[in-house]
């Protein structure tokens, strides 16, 4: 055992792993030299990926430096056409190098395939598949912003005072500053109206309940009746606490209610509507649109022919690969259809086209269908123009 000096990095290598696989904070104190407030930086890989994962990547990186000087030394075994590097390894192979279970090198190949950092590529039956490691994102980087909260706790033991910090997330930003999560701040001054006497320091609702004798003002909660006493004078009785009998409600509050909501239903896709809400029903105008039947089978057809292109069989892993469409992705594929500028079997003949080592190959699809619309959009556009400047030319040609 030894400490580390200043020549270390010229005796010792090391494996990089990426800045943005790991999160870091910076930490704002007061005057007083109280914590204040938190930043901190993550992403999307230090939240998701394993440590395993990390230094997978870590080790696959390194061979691909590897193959880099090979190629610069005038190998070309490891780069392809294109000038990406590549890395040949079986799954027994990943075993050795990472010293671990098939099981384990498996569940870290998924893990770095379902976050972009790999793709393999196949090299046909009883031979490897390329491995392309995938450079970082680096905008997928966050800023999350936090705020203290200081409480004095006193424990069981000597009754001692200690000084509990609380970390209260308000804001989350992207890389680029964009606030993609913002915190409600909620008022410390909760109204309880089951309180006795119905009273609190905090305003009561705008709008106030049904009138009683006793008159009540918008701004203050409906009073009992003063009851006569005995000697004949009034005896000043607490506010009533507001009737909370759901069928006396009315239906502005109801509707205020359901558009506060943070349980409103999602909607799932242009084909289902959205769920019936309470005391609002929907309009056909604001119903969601919906898919007319011929499309059903259609859609069935098209689905068919996609799952059964890319439901394919791993040699080195002895499991199938499946890329099935979901609903709402056939809604989606439905939805160029329903518009008319492209055709079913164009639909089909454009997933023949698409490659069996696509990695995305849902993309690739709406990708091609979205071009094709605007392509015939356009086309359509310039025909009209040419219809109308001949139009107005014989218009022209006649009056003068």
């Amino acid at each position: 055992m030894a400490d580390i000096t200043i020549d270390q990095l010229e005796t010792q290598t090391f494996y990089q792993i990426p800045q943005i696989f790991m999160s870091r904070t910076e930490k704002e104190y007061g005057s007083d030299g109280k914590l204040k407030a938190k930043v901190k930086w993550t992403s999307r890989y230090a939240r998701e990926l394993s440590n395993d994962a990390k230094l997978t990547y870590a080790i696959l990186y390194n061979r691909c430096l590897l193959s880099i000087r090979s190629y610069r030394e005038g190998k070309l075994d490891f780069v392809d056409d294109n000038g990406s590097v590549f890395l040949i390894f079986t799954v027994e192979d990943l075993m050795d190098l990472l010293d671990r279970g098939k099981t384990t090198v498996l569940k870290l190949k998924k893990e770095l395939t379902n976050l972009g950092l790999l793709r393999e590529v196949s090299q046909g039956a009883n031979r490897p598949n390329r491995i392309y490691l995938q450079t970082v994102d680096a905008s997928l980087w966050e800023k999350e912003y936090y705020v203290t909260e200081q409480n004095i706790v006193h424990s069981g033991q000597g009754n001692r005072a200690q000084t509990k910090v609380t970390y209260i997330h308000t804001k989350t930003e992207d890389s680029g500053g964009k606030v993609i999560f913002q915190a409600q701040v909620k008022s410390k001054a909760t109204p309880d109206i089951l309180t006795k006497g119905g009273g609190s320091k905090s305003e009561p609702p705008e709008k106030p309940s049904k009138s009683t004798k006793g008159g009540g003002s918008k701004s203050e909660p409906p009073e009992k009746p003063s009851k006569s006493t005995k000697s004949g004078g009034s005896k000043s009785e607490p506010p009533v606490v507001q009737n909370l009998n759901p069928t006396k409600i009315e239906n502005t509050n109801i509707e205020k209610l359901d558009n506060s909501s943070s349980r409103k239903a999602e909607e799932i896709s242009k084909e289902i509507p959205q769920p019936a809400k309470t005391e609002k029903l929907q309009t056909p105008s604001k119903s969601s649109s919906f898919i007319s039947n011929p499309y059903y089978n259609l859609l069935q057809v098209i689905a068919d022919r996609y799952n059964g292109k890319f439901s394919q069989f791993d040699l080195l892993t002895g499991e199938f690969q499946h890329y099935n469409l979901t609903h709402h992705q056939k809604m989606l594929i439905a939805t160029y259809l329903e518009n008319g500028y492209v055709t079913s079997e164009e639909v089909l003949g454009t997933i023949e086209r698409i490659p069996y080592d696509c990695q995305s190959p849902l993309a690739y699809l709406l990708k091609s269908l979205n071009n094709l619309e605007t392509e015939r959009k356009l086309e359509v556009k310039i025909a009209a123009h040419r219809r109308a400047e001949t139009y107005y030319q014989e218009l022209k040609g006649k009056t003068g």
